[in-house]
């Protein structure tokens, strides 16, 4: 008899070091087995048992994660009363151990998890964001800085990595985060149209994308991409007002389709484009 279940894969280009895949319902039974990369698995319905190399096991639950280091041996295999739907994340060696760099402010070498299981609500709903911002096409900004923040909880959670004390707020480190966060208010203004990468922040202030969002945050109470469209949906309103169509408005400040940018205006405004032209 064949498994039944349903299974899909994302690979997007603006996050090359990154493969999703989505299991609903599945009976596949996985044998022994290692990847090249570090996986990440996040449990949403049923359970799965994973039989480590050295035979140790544990059962992966709803709620819960699942980490496996490259090379290390392991199974799964779904408990018989629910089959079980999961997300699992294939991440590249190199952009783990570029970001455990920038956690630490030294060389990470070989980041490695410290635990097959692990149960932490906000380091899940950090992937659960992350896929989502891929599976539904979100903007780079989006997408890169999801992708930052839950690698980076699961880092300093699950790795037992820590902040290098040269990253805490002394007062050169607070001038410093002031001054990129005048520095990405001004990239961001400057390219309201344009697919602006979190590579392009970092390197437009000089601080590592992980500390430049938790600099920027604090400072704005906002992500750098939510600022991004606030500022795109400003212009918008004016050029709405200026004898634009919704359908320029779009186009002019970066907006994939109509829907994106109606959905987005939204948000901001309380209304439609249309509702704001004839209110």
């Amino acid at each position: 008899m064949q498994p039944s279940h349903d299974v899909r894969f994302w690979r997007d280009a603006d996050l090359p070091d990154l493969e999703v895949k989505r299991v609903v319902r599945s009976s596949h039974s996985y044998p022994r087995h290692t990847h090249d990369t570090y996986v990440v698995g996040a449990m949403e319905e049923g359970a799965s048992y994973c039989l480590g190399a050295t035979r140790s096991s544990a059962v992966v639950a709803a709620g819960q994660l699942c980490l496996i280091n490259p090379g290390q041996v392991h199974t799964g295999e779904p408990l018989r009363d629910v089959l079980p739907t999961f997300r699992m994340f294939y991440v590249e060696q190199a952009w783990v151990r570029r970001l455990a760099s920038e956690l630490t402010g030294r060389d990470a070498h070989e980041p490695e998890f410290d635990a097959i299981v692990r149960a932490d609500r906000e380091m899940l709903d950090a992937f659960m964001l992350c896929s989502h911002a891929i599976m539904r096409g979100a903007e780079r900004l989006a997408k890169e800085s999801a992708m930052v923040r839950a690698f980076s909880l699961l880092l300093t959670r699950g790795a037992a990595l820590r902040a290098e004390p040269a990253l805490r707020r002394s007062p050169a480190s607070r001038h410093a985060g002031h001054m990129a966060v005048l520095r990405v208010r001004e990239h961001l203004s400057a390219h309201l149209g344009g697919n602006v990468s979190l590579e392009d922040l970092a390197g437009a202030t000089g601080l590592s994308r992980y500390h430049l969002l938790r600099v920027f945050r604090s400072a704005t109470g906002m992500t750098p991409h939510a600022y991004h469209l606030q500022l795109r949906v400003e212009k918008a309103k004016h050029l709405l007002r200026s004898g634009w169509t919704p359908a320029e408005a779009a186009a002019d400040t970066g907006f994939a389709d109509q829907s994106h940018f109606t959905n987005t205006f939204r948000r901001f405004v309380g209304a439609t484009p249309g509702q704001y032209l004839n209110g």
